[in-house]
């Protein structure tokens, strides 16, 4: 049994100058997950080894307290919202709101039970961009409505009817049979699997804390891959928090930060550091293929599925010096049950000083919707910029 006097070590972090055995840093995420999770509130305290300790927060008490306001406004059946701060990782805000009790709470926005929908198309694009060197003019024809997904539309049989659009404007407008295509023709499953592990699917994704693994859609079949790469599937499921995370990726140039909730933990009594996050990055994506994705992610803002929300007149005054990229997505499904509606988005300023924020904004409606999931984002991020930044 290792014995520390704690005394003499007043400013050191045990788990980086002492080096101590994975378990003992297993345990602590262990017992600070069991009791973030196990109670509608935020703990600042906990109990670990006979000893108290304090837990520090990421959270903006500003954003939070603004964002809750705005989801009670509205009043959605389900809705949740995250705010990652790009250069650092750090969750400025995480809350989710549901009106049949009229409760703030925390759990459905770190929760994988969530279909992702066409946020997948992301990864897939991403996958396209690097490996199969497709870019945003790269052309492609389609059959049909570019919301279905038909067997008949993955075939190659140009007719009169035949539509040509070019990669940009099939991300821009959320095209499940251009990315069907494009998946069969110039990738596999295992190429896909394999991007979508770099944006962190079948893993634990955040620094300290256990959230759960984003699961990936798994059917081994050509047309099981259309579905996989189109997002238009209700198996692969991501958390709302890994939403902001892979709008977080194209920000960050191709890199990912692994978020974090907690700035550190200290014993109460002597305020021993036990626990401090560190910046933990791994490399996604080359830079010149994150600069194409931007390309893709701005464009849905300005022409695609998310122009509504962001056009001139509603954004000229408070957003003209802030670039936004994202990506929506719909589909019906997961759990609590209803029709997501998803925007994963990032917002930089156009002056170079930071990589911004990244907000993921996933609504879930049953019987009628209150808001869109762009508008509510588009709020957020005038807020920040206009208060907090």
């Amino acid at each position: 049994m290792l014995i520390f006097s704690f005394s003499s070590f007043a400013n050191l972090n045990l788990f980086k100058d002492f080096s101590l055995l994975k378990i003992e840093k297993d345990s602590l995420s262990e017992k600070l997950s069991h009791e973030f999770f196990g109670t509608e509130d935020w703990p600042e305290y906990f109990n670990y080894n006979h000893k108290v300790l304090a837990v520090d927060y990421t959270v903006k008490k500003d954003l939070n307290d603004y964002i809750i306001k705005e989801l009670k406004r509205y009043g959605s059946a389900y809705a949740s919202v995250v705010v990652l701060d790009n250069d650092s990782g750090k969750i400025l805000s995480a809350v989710d709101y549901t009106r049949s009790t009229r409760k703030i709470g925390k759990n459905l926005t770190f929760s994988a039970t969530n279909p992702a929908a066409s946020v997948f198309k992301v990864i897939t694009a991403a996958d396209l961009v690097e490996n199969a060197q497709i870019v945003d003019n790269s052309e492609f024809n389609f059959n049909g409505k570019s919301t279905t997904l038909y067997k008949y539309q993955l075939k190659n049989k140009p007719n009169r009817w035949t539509r040509t659009t070019t990669f940009e404007k099939a991300f821009a407008r959320s095209n499940n049979v251009v990315f069907g295509k494009a998946a069969i023709n110039y990738l596999n499953h295992d190429s896909l699997k394999s991007m979508a592990r770099k944006f962190g699917f079948d893993q634990n994704i955040m620094q300290l804390m256990d959230i759960g693994d984003s699961k990936l859609f798994d059917k081994d079949t050509e047309y099981g891959l259309a579905e996989f790469a189109s997002g238009f599937n209700k198996q692969t499921l991501i958390s709302p928090v890994h939403g902001a995370l892979i709008a977080s990726v194209i920000a960050n140039d191709g890199v990912m930060k692994k978020p974090t909730l907690v700035n550190k933990i200290v014993q109460k009594d002597n305020q021993l550091l036990i626990w401090e996050s560190q910046e933990q990055r791994s490399r996604v994506l080359s830079q010149s293929s994150a600069e194409e994705m931007k390309k893709l992610m701005e464009l849905t803002v300005s022409k695609g599925t998310a122009r509504s929300a962001f056009n001139k007149w509603r954004t000229r005054r408070r957003l003209k010096d802030v670039t936004i990229g994202g990506k929506t997505g719909t589909i019906t499904g997961g759990v609590p049950f209803g029709k997501r509606d998803w925007f994963v988005s990032y917002a930089m300023p156009k002056n170079g000083e930071s990589k911004g924020i990244s907000v993921c904004v996933m609504i879930v409606n049953v019987k009628k919707w209150y808001i869109k999931s762009p508008v509510l984002a588009k709020n957020i991020i005038e807020y920040y910029y206009s208060n907090i930044n």
